[in-house]
């Protein structure tokens, strides 16, 4: 085995051997599968089971994105301060569970919209904001922090996977309730696992001095993050709402070619996540990134030149790479640029997922009707190039800069 081979084998075999990172990477695979489980189905349910209008479905984001934004900033703070996010992750998974068990039994929307956006506030940044600590506390890993954070965020796209599969399986034999309180249970059985596994004793606390030095507030450069990616990930959130469309209503296809072409996607990221982890490490976690950006770029203009369905499956998998930097690499980046307050970072760059589909659905959405289908997509190569542009010059700092 080559060194290059052995390094990346090694950074992978750290996640599977070290208890603290096998912990996070088994809780990120059963949160995918309980989100990927439901959320894709979300619309159609309250479609069919709530009577609710086509804006209604797409409203029912809108509270989760904003609730999810505001608590979340203030409790990755506090996470920061307190220099612990067991509690955190703890809190946001029974939310989790209490937000989901009664889906299956409303039919009431503003219930619904209710206990969606209290479902807002979910563990997802404090898993990552934790790996960052696990890996700083652990010296001998901290040259593998991108091979380390992209195996573990394959974690999640591997439930991400199944999820769906399972999701529809559930609804075809027990409907929309079984499939909520399933969620629910996934959620439940995350703490669990958590309370058992993830032992308080282990958990890496940010010392006095650290504390102390960690600016107030929220600091001008993660406001920034959250808007840059709030553009990578408004091009993410506009690929998943209108890339099946330009399957079914441009190239004429069934809709299992939709799913096909995002599983495709979902495969290859199993690839992509760790190898793109492991390039990082060796050419720099920004340049990585910014190369990451620049081809999401290019994958957008590529996909509004009308391809033919065999042109896309080519892109599905480049996506996939894409993804190992914007989803994997970008994070760790995001981490970079403010060490003193990784919880806030984290949330910073995550968050921006949940409320990016609200500024894709308006720029596309204004569109559509105006210009063909797959020109909107230059739309979201505009917020590729904003993006990439923004976080180019934003500056990686080390802890010890900032003592």
């Amino acid at each position: 085995m080559s060194k290059t081979e052995n390094s990346f084998v090694s950074g992978i075999k750290i996640v599977f051997t070290d208890r603290d990172f096998r912990t996070i990477f088994i809780s990120l695979f059963i949160i995918g599968l309980s989100v990927g489980g439901f959320m894709p189905y979300l619309t159609v349910w309250a479609t069919n089971t709530l009577h609710a209008t086509s804006f209604q479905a797409g409203f029912l984001f809108v509270p989760m994105s904003i609730i999810g934004l505001i608590v979340s900033f203030y409790l990755a703070s506090l996470s920061d301060k307190w220099g612990k996010r067991k509690p955190f992750i703890i809190w946001a998974l029974l939310i989790g569970t209490i937000s989901r068990v009664p889906l299956a039994f409303t039919h009431s929307y503003t219930i619904a919209l209710i206990l969606l956006a209290i479902g807002g506030f979910n563990a997802f940044s404090f898993f990552f904001a934790l790996l960052n600590d696990f890996i700083v506390k652990k010296q001998e890993s901290k040259s593998q922090a991108g091979t380390i954070t992209g195996t573990v965020r394959m974690a999640f796209s591997q439930g991400y996977i199944f999820g769906p599969m399972l999701g529809a399986l559930i609804i075809d034999h027990g409907g929309y309730t079984l499939l909520f309180l399933l969620s629910g249970l996934l959620s439940l059985a995350t703490l669990g696992w958590v309370l058992f596994a993830l032992k308080e004793d282990s958990m890496p606390q940010t010392s006095v001095h650290a504390s102390s030095k960690a600016p107030a507030g929220i600091p001008s450069v993660l406001i920034a993050i959250f808007l840059a990616a709030l553009f990578i990930f408004a091009g993410d959130s506009g690929r998943s709402m209108y890339l099946p469309l330009y399957i079914t209503d441009t190239l004429k296809q069934s809709v299992s070619i939709v799913g096909i072409l995002f599983t495709v996607t979902s495969v290859f990221e199993l690839v992509f996540m760790p190898l793109g982890g492991y390039f990082s490490d060796k050419i720099g976690v920004k340049r990585f990134f910014i190369i990451g950006i620049a081809c999401q770029v290019l994958y957008f203009i590529l996909t509004s030149l009308h391809l033919p369905l065999s042109g896309l499956i080519v892109l599905q998998v480049f996506y996939a790479f894409i993804l190992s930097a914007t989803m994997g690499v970008g994070m760790v980046y995001a981490q970079s640029l403010s060490p003193r307050q990784i919880g806030l970072a984290t949330t910073a760059y995550m968050t921006a997922i949940q409320t990016s589909a609200v500024v894709s659905s308006l720029a596309m959405g204004s569109l559509v009707s105006v210009i063909p289908l797959p020109s909107t997509f230059y739309i979201l190569a505009v917020f590729s190039v904003i993006s990439g542009v923004m976080f180019l010059f934003m500056k990686q700092k080390s802890a010890e800069e900032m003592s």
